[in-house]
C-alpha cells in the first residue's frame, strides 16, 4: 500500500506519542499526523481502538487494516517494515522491556506533575486548545479546559494533589538511568548502541525540561507547565545526555 496512506493519531506533547513519531522517522518510514484532543477527541479514539482494549490512548498507528495502539507495538512495527538499524533487537529485547517500564512507570508520575501544572497555569489551559479556536476566546473557556484536565486525570487514575509522591517516583525512574548510564562506561548510549532504550528514557526527561522547540514545540507557558525546576537542576547531567541524544539522533521536525 502507498506509504501516504499510513496514519499515526498522536498527542503533540506526549512522550509517548514522540516515541512513535521518533521510531517511524528512525526508520524513514512517513506518515501522516492526525492530532488528538484529549475529552474532545475520545469517541473518535475510542472508535479506532476497538472495544477490547480497556483504555483508550494515544499513539494509534493506522496502516490499511492494521491498528496499533500502544508506542512499543509501533516500534516493532517500524522495526519489522522500515529501513535502517532495529531499535529492539532480538537479543536485546527483554533490557529494552525493562528500560520501557521504568519509563512509563515514571512518566506516570511526572504526568499527574505535568497536569497539576497546567490546571493552576490559565496560559498553559489557553495553549492547551485545538488552534481553531480564536485567541480571544481562549480564556473564557478556561474553566471548560480546566474541567477537561481533571478528565483526562481521572482516565489514568492520577491524583494532581500528590506532588510529592510523585516527585519520589519521578526521581527514581530517573537515578536508574544515572545508573544505567554510569554503567555504560561513558558511552552515550544504554545497551551499547542507539536503540527504543534510548528513546523511551530520553523522551522520559521532557517532564523535567522539555527539550528544544525546534523538536517539540511549545508555548511559553505549556513549557513552563512541563518544567519542574527542581529536578531540572538535580538532574541536569541526564537532561544534557538527552539534549545530546536528540542533536545526534533526532532530526528536527515541523510544527503540526
Amino acid at each position: 500500500m502507498p506509504e501516504a496512506i499510513r496514519k499515526l493519531v498522536s498527542l503533540h506533547v506526549s512522550p509517548w506519542s514522540e516515541r512513535a513519531k521518533w521510531a517511524l522517522d528512525h526508520h524513514g518510514l512517513t506518515y501522516e499526523v492526525v492530532e488528538h484532543f484529549p475529552v474532545l477527541g475520545e469517541r473518535r479514539l475510542r472508535q479506532l481502538v476497538g472495544p477490547g482494549k480497556p483504555r483508550a490512548t494515544v499513539p494509534v498507528l493506522l496502516d490499511g487494516e492494521d491498528v496499533l495502539s500502544e508506542s512499543w507495538d509501533i516500534a516493532r512495527y517500524a522495526d519489522r517494515v522500515g529501513r535502517g538499524t532495529k531499535l529492539i533487537p532480538e537479543d536485546q529485547e527483554a533490557a529494552i522491556k525493562r528500560w520501557t517500564g521504568i519509563a512509563d512507570e515514571a512518566m506516570q508520575a511526572g504526568r499527574a506533575l505535568v497536569l497539576a501544572s497546567i490546571v493552576a497555569n490559565p496560559g498553559a489551559l489557553d495553549e492547551g486548545g485545538p488552534r481553531s479556536v480564536p485567541r480571544w476566546l481562549r480564556p473564557m473557556l478556561r474553566p471548560v479546559a480546566r474541567r477537561a484536565m481533571h478528565t483526562f486525570a481521572r482516565k489514568y487514575g492520577l491524583r494532581l494533589d500528590a506532588a510529592s509522591e510523585q516527585v519520589a517516583t519521578f526521581r527514581a525512574g530517573l537515578d536508574e538511568l544515572r545508573k544505567g548510564l554510569g554503567s555504560a562506561g561513558g558511552a552515550p548510549f544504554l545497551l551499547g548502541s542507539f536503540s527504543y532504550a534510548d528513546i523511551v528514557m530520553a523522551t522520559l526527561l521532557q517532564g523535567v525540561a522539555p527539550v528544544a522547540d525546534r523538536f517539540i514545540r511549545l508555548g511559553p507557558d505549556t513549557r513552563r507547565a512541563w518544567t519542574q525546576d527542581g529536578l531540572s537542576t538535580e538532574y541536569a547531567d541526564l537532561v544534557a545526555w538527552r539534549d545530546a541524544t536528540y542533536e545526534k539522533q533526532r532530526r528536527a521536525v515541523k510544527a503540526p
